[in-house]
């Protein structure tokens, strides 16, 4: 191949045929490589070749589960690397300003990781090493995946069948060491990991999942989230570039915070399914971020089932619409008994899954919790132990299908449904001792950190088997208690990422930022429901009941075509521009 076939051939090769970005592509490679990658794309003087003449001094490129595409200079592939795809010939001079360049960038990243050895050394000496080993390992368990390069080493805890941190024993390790005896890619990480964690907890970790981390590239990232944070907010930065890293961390944090609650725009992510990256972005949506009005759907469900006309006020709206609901439970259940079913409380958050689902034109979509307000009390204020009881059956996913966009899958929609309707009670499960102090809950007790900011994903069937069983190709997410208001607090204690909306396509187009703006807005009136649900259990103000339904029998037997909100949706209702 040569000049624009080779172009093209590695171009794809690089950007799995357009499904990771070009950008994000080349963050994967290391340093030597990304130059490499700059100058050879376009040029008509480049030849990739199958079968190399031996001595020949060309470059292999290989492809690895591992790190997907690599470029290895002539002479240094081994025996145990990759198989080759090709070779590449690249005349000489534009090796040798390859080489030149990334000299320079090696010095500059030599004189960034003084700090970082500073920082590793001082912590040595203080003898708080081991301690903050141990903390490093947890807050790796903490969060969903791992997957950072450092050079052509890997840390991770991963889909992709790779777990060198904590499986293979790589932090444990290093323990039962002197720092002497380090890998500078073990001192790097570890380091580098506590400034992420200081800078927005774990999660912070996925900003370079499929990336590579260093000292220069890790003080590039956080001033670039110092700048951004600080022109959402209009304050002038001051010479965060002379901060220390660990300081800057910091300060990162604390604008992060300011920004949620103050500005008008709103964090969220981007995430790439492929190469696990979840990158933070921010978008311009003033506050509240409620709908302008109660959408059509529910206001047509409360004024035909709950006997509530709107006002104009969403979340006094969608309050009485709740204490309706909860009042009609009651009443049900004083003529007839407990029943099984969801009741109205349960319509209702039908009805905004519903929403939701046609506002977006997603194929399905789905909300979940726990079932009974009351299990969250524990024994003293605050306290855990009655979260920590908790088993996945006691949390709930209302999953419900699209009017007409599943029409064609028959009886695989109630599988597909119900497999993800279990996978978010387990999720819920898994998320929710996230905002307990990690003193308070048991060592063997395994948690997430929740989500707290919504988020856009591309891409999500790979690695992960759960949204290959339910065709979750394209997804949004929503999370509450949002960023922007006080937490979810019942019992004494505050939760994030308790309940949510969420949204799937199964295949093309992707959403975009229009569809992600309306789960907020829709995840505002899930908010305002299950704060209302709270003030009456914690108060005894409402007479609220444990919610029923939403589980496998009624998933079998189609029960959401047995909502009294669903025939709305097949309605022709305005979607919102």
């Amino acid at each position: 191949m040569r000049s624009q076939e080779a172009s093209s051939w590695l171009l794809s090769e690089l950007t799995s045929n357009g499904r990771i970005p070009f950008r994000l592509a080349c963050r994967r490679l290391t340093v030597w490589e990304a130059l490499l990658v700059q100058y050879v794309l376009g040029r008509t003087d480049v030849e990739c070749v199958a079968d190399p003449d031996p001595g020949a001094g060309l470059i292999p490129v290989t492809r690895s589960a591992l790190f997907g595409i690599s470029f290895w200079k002539p002479g240094e592939l081994g025996e145990s690397a990759p198989e080759p795809l090709a070779w590449m010939r690249v005349p000489p001079e534009v090796l040798d300003m390859v080489d030149e360049e990334a000299r320079s960038a090696q010095a500059r990243e030599a004189a960034a990781f003084h700090e970082v050895d500073a920082i590793l050394r001082s912590w040595e000496d203080k003898g708080e090493l081991d301690h903050r080993l141990i903390r490093l390992a947890d807050w790796v368990e903490r969060v969903e995946t791992v997957y950072i390069f450092v050079g052509r080493e890997v840390f991770s805890k991963s889909d992709a069948g790779s777990n060198t941190l904590t499986r293979e024993g790589r932090l444990s390790n290093l323990r039962q060491r002197p720092v002497e005896t380090w890998h500078r890619a073990d001192r790097l990480f570890v380091v580098l990991a506590h400034c992420l964690f200081n800078s927005g907890r774990s999660v912070r970790f996925e900003e370079f999942n499929g990336v590579q981390l260093s000292a220069t590239g890790l003080r590039q990232y956080l001033l670039d989230r110092h700048a951004h944070y600080c022109a959402a907010i209009g304050r002038p930065p001051h010479n965060p570039g002379g901060m220390p890293l660990l300081d800057l961390a910091d300060e990162v944090r604390a604008l992060q915070s300011e920004v949620d609650r103050h500005s008008h725009l709103m964090r969220y992510r981007r995430i790439n399914g492929l190469t696990f990256a979840k990158n933070e972005y921010l978008t311009d949506f003033p506050q509240p971020r409620d709908p302008h009005a109660l959408p059509e759907l529910i206001a047509r469900h409360g004024r035909a089932h709950l006997g509530v006309e709107p006002t104009g006020r969403v979340r006094d709206d969608l309050r009485s619409l709740a204490v309706a609901a909860i009042l009609r439970d009651a009443q049900t259940a004083a003529d007839d008994g407990p029943r099984a079913g969801h009741g109205a409380v349960g319509e209702l958050l039908a009805a905004l899954v519903l929403s939701a689902v046609h506002a977006t034109d997603s194929d399905y979509g789905m909300s979940s919790s726990v079932r009974d307000l009351a299990r969250l009390r524990g024994a003293g204020p605050g306290g855990p132990d009655g979260v920590l009881e908790l088993k996945k059956a006691d949390f709930l996913c209302c999953c419900l299908p699209h009017p007409t966009r599943m029409a064609g899958d028959g009886d695989e929609t109630a599988r597909i449904l119900w497999r993800a309707a279990q996978r978010m009670m387990y999720n819920r499960w898994h998320f929710a001792p996230g905002e307990f102090d990690r003193e308070a809950i048991p060592e063997k007790r395994h948690y997430f950190f929740p989500p707290q900011v919504p988020d856009i994903t591309e891409h999500a069937e790979h690695h992960h088997g759960g949204h290959t069983a339910s065709r979750v190709r394209f997804s949004i997410r929503a999370p509450g208690a949002q960023a922007w208001h006080p937490p979810f607090t019942v019992f004494g204690h505050g939760f994030r990422g308790c309940y949510d909306i969420r949204l799937v396509r199964t295949d093309r187009p992707a959403y975009t930022l229009r569809e992600l703006q309306e789960a907020v807005r829709h995840c505002s009136l899930v908010d305002e429901l299950w704060r209302t649900l709270a003030d009456g259990v914690e108060h005894g103000t409402l007479p609220v009941s444990p919610m029923g339904g939403f589980d496998r029998d009624w998933y079998l037997s189609r029960g959401w075509e047995r909502l009294d909100a669903y025939p709305l949706g097949t309605g022709a209702l305005p979607v919102p521009g």
